[in-house]
C-alpha cells in the first residue's frame, strides 16, 4: 500500500537513523496541505502575516494525544536492581537482598511476585497489592509525560481539503475555510513536518530512561485508526534552549478555499479575507456540494 512507507520513517525516526529517515520523507513529501480554520481575526491575520500557530499538546482534541505505555514489568526490574531500592529495602525491614534475590528479582518474568515471595518468605509483612504498586508507578510515569510534553509543539495538516468530517470539526461546521501550502521549497518546514500513522495500540517503551525526545516526538505521531479519516501531517517542534516558537513563518497560501456555510460569516470578516486574498494574489474558491453523492468539490 501507498502508506507503507510511513511505518518505515517512523521506525527510522524512533532509531534516530536520520539517514535513512529523511530521504524517504522527502522522497513522499506531499505538494498540498491543508489546514481548516473557522473564519476569525486571527484566522485573517495569519494568512496576512505569513504565520501558522503551534499549538500546545495539553489544547488538542484528542485525550489520547502523544500517549505512551512502559512495560511495568520492566520498570519494576530495573526498580529492584537500583541502590536505591536496595537501600530502601534495608532502611525498612533491618535486612539486605542477597545475589542471587536480587537477581531473582531482576530477571523474573513478574517481579513483583518474586518480591512478595521474599517478603513472605522473611515474615515481612506486605501490605501492598500488585495493583497498588503498579498503579504507584504509572502515576509517576503519566507526571513524566505530561511534564515532558510541555516542551512539544505541533500544527496539524491534513492532504485532502474535501472532507465533510473535517470541515465540520475544524472549520466552524462548514462556516470556515481550507487554507491550502506547499512546503515543498521551505527546508525549516520541510524539516518539521511528519506524517502521522494511525493504529490499535499506544506507542510502547520499556523503562522510564528510553523515553527520549525522539520517543516522545515518535509518540506524537501515532493517533487511533478512528482518526485515520484526517490524512494528517504534523508540523512537529520540540523545545531546545530558549528556542521554543508558538508561530513559524510560512510561504503564501496556494489557495483558500471557502466553506459551503461561508456567507453566515459577517461581511467584515469576509471582505477583510478576500481583500488579502487579492493582495497577496491568492485564489479563493467556493466549495459546494455534489449534486448527486455525499462529498463535496470546489468551484471558481
Amino acid at each position: 500500500m501507498e502508506d507503507n512507507w510511513k511505518e518505515q520513517y517512523w521506525k527510522y525516526m524512533v532509531a534516530e537513523n536520520f539517514e535513512e529517515a529523511i530521504p524517504l520523507k522527502y522522497e513522499n513529501f506531499p505538494t498540498s496541505f491543508f489546514k481548516y480554520r473557522g473564519l476569525t481575526e486571527l484566522t485573517i491575520e495569519a494568512i496576512e502575516q505569513d504565520y501558522i500557530w503551534l499549538a500546545e499538546i495539553s489544547s488538542l482534541n484528542d485525550p489520547f494525544e502523544c500517549s505512551i505505555q512502559f512495560d511495568n514489568d520492566e520498570c519494576l526490574r530495573e526498580f529492584y536492581g537500583s541502590e536505591k531500592f536496595q537501600q530502601f529495602f534495608t532502611f525498612h525491614t533491618g535486612g539486605k537482598l542477597n545475589s542471587s534475590e536480587i537477581k531473582m528479582l531482576t530477571t523474573a518474568e513478574k517481579p513483583f511476585l518474586e518480591y512478595k515471595k521474599i517478603c513472605d518468605k522473611r515474615a515481612i509483612p506486605f501490605m501492598q497489592s500488585s495493583g497498588e504498586q503498579i498503579g504507584k508507578v504509572q502515576k509517576r510515569w503519566t507526571e513524566i509525560v505530561e511534564e515532558t510534553n510541555k516542551n512539544l509543539r505541533i500544527c496539524s495538516f491534513s492532504l485532502y481539503n474535501s472532507s465533510l468530517l473535517l470541515w465540520s470539526h475544524y472549520a466552524s461546521e462548514h462556516k470556515g475555510i481550507a487554507v491550502e501550502y506547499d512546503f515543498i521549497d521551505t527546508d525549516q518546514l520541510r524539516t518539521f513536518m511528519q506524517p502521522v500513522i494511525y493504529r490499535d495500540k499506544v506507542h510502547k517503551v520499556g523503562i522510564f530512561e528510553e523515553y527520549t525526545v525522539m520517543q516522545m516526538i515518535a509518540s506524537s505521531l501515532i493517533k487511533s485508526k478512528d482518526w485515520e479519516y484526517e490524512q494528517e501531517w504534523r508540523l512537529t517542534i520540540f523545545r531546545q534552549n530558549d528556542s521554543f516558537p508558538q508561530k513559524m513563518t510560512v510561504p503564501y497560501p496556494k489557495a483558500i478555499y471557502l466553506g459551503t456555510r461561508f456567507n453566515s460569516n459577517g461581511k467584515e470578516l469576509r471582505d477583510k479575507l478576500f481583500k488579502i486574498a487579492k493582495q497577496k494574489k491568492i485564489p479563493v474558491f467556493q466549495m459546494v456540494k455534489h449534486p448527486n453523492e455525499f462529498k463535496l468539490i470546489h468551484s471558481l
